[in-house]
């Protein structure tokens, strides 16, 4: 898993890279995982725990590289931080779960939400599903420019966010819809005033992304007025928050790479429940996912082959108990680029 990891991090994390071929090599750092909850076996967990640590002043070389004022290989610093500090380090494996939780999402969420906007009349309630610390339900207030496309956003935002339009032509509006409500579910949300939990946050922001002064740029602006976000599972949340809404107003819910955390029979549920709501009020599912995760998608996704796997972007559309799926496009992690496939809103008909 390790080994496979770094392969996944060519492009994106060459420090990751090097640490992950050395812990794969080390059979001793190994051993002690597997003695640690099951969640935390994914590779993500052990580099946000040493990474919390080095955020939090750990005197060691490993703070330097991470910090970029050093060169080198990290892969036997790392591996000798963990055996320095791995009782420190067990400790956060044991307590903490990954919050990757990330304001680029809302590059990719933006002109989904223009898409939708005109079937909702311009305003809706907005849900975000494995919200983290709900930063995303922030997505109206920041600067998101996506070059020659045009940007949405108060210019004056302190958070910047830059996506590449690497084909297509999304829907770049000037400001998203109005948010009537907002709200998000998370099992294990963020508290925004606990500077532990801050700091767990942007451990969980991989130190050589370039992604850090954004993450925390965003977590101060929330901390100005932190958004509701429920602490609870998502299919027994949904039920009364969707019901406790407006009368009449649409909901529109988002997931971004939060679903895949869904067992098969959650992810039934979760869309019986939204097609049983769907009575009562009309209501869209944006999702940037893994493909083969979103099954409602699966039909519209297959008339857009991508070899490379690619993330996809897609909406879900709950109307009268029943339910369609569109395909709207690829993306890039963390906000990096969107290839849009969709039609622009109000196109003609024979251009859907």
């Amino acid at each position: 898993m390790w080994a496979w990891f770094a392969t996944h991090c060519q492009e994106t994390s060459p420090l990751y890279e090097r640490i992950s071929r050395a812990v794969a090599g080390d059979r001793d750092l190994l051993e002690r995982l597997r003695a640690t909850p099951p969640s935390a076996h994914l590779p993500p967990a052990l580099l946000a725990a040493v990474h919390y640590l080095v955020l939090s002043g750990a005197d060691h070389p490993l703070a330097a590289l991470y910090a970029g004022r050093a060169e080198g290989d990290p892969g036997p610093h790392f591996l000798d931080f963990c055996r320095g500090h791995w009782d420190e380090v067990n400790n956060l494996l044991s307590t903490r779960h990954i919050q990757t939780n990330d304001c680029g999402r809302s590059a990719l969420i933006a002109p989904g939400l223009t898409w939708l906007a005109p079937r909702f009349g311009g305003r809706f309630s907005l849900i975000d599903v494995g919200a983290s610390a709900g930063l995303n339900l922030l997505c109206d207030t920041y600067r998101i420019d996506y070059g020659s496309f045009g940007a949405t956003g108060p210019p004056d935002s302190p958070v910047a966010i830059h996506c590449r339009v690497a084909a297509g032509e999304p829907p770049i509006a000037d400001r998203l819809p109005t948010f009537v409500t907002r709200v998000g579910i998370d099992l294990s949300p963020i508290d925004l005033t606990d500077p532990t939990d801050v700091r767990w946050l942007l451990a969980c922001v991989w130190p050589d992304s370039g992604r850090l002064e954004r993450t925390a740029a965003s977590i101060e602006l929330a901390q100005q007025d932190p958004p509701r976000v429920i602490a609870a599972d998502a299919n027994s949340a949904l039920p009364d928050l969707l019901s406790g809404l407006p009368p009449g107003t649409p909901a529109v819910l988002v997931t971004t790479w939060a679903f895949a955390y869904f067992s098969p029979e959650e992810r039934q549920e979760f869309i019986a429940l939204l097609d049983g709501a769907s009575l009562q009020r009309d209501i869209a599912w944006l999702s940037a996912e893994g493909p083969g995760t979103v099954e409602p998608l699966f039909e519209a996704a297959a008339a857009h082959p991508d070899p490379s796997g690619s993330d996809i972007l897609g909406a879900v559309l709950f109307n009268g108990g029943a339910h369609r799926g569109e395909f709207l496009g690829f993306v890039g992690a963390h906000g990096a680029w969107i290839d849009w496939r969709a039609a622009r809103p109000g196109a003609p008909e024979q251009d859907r």
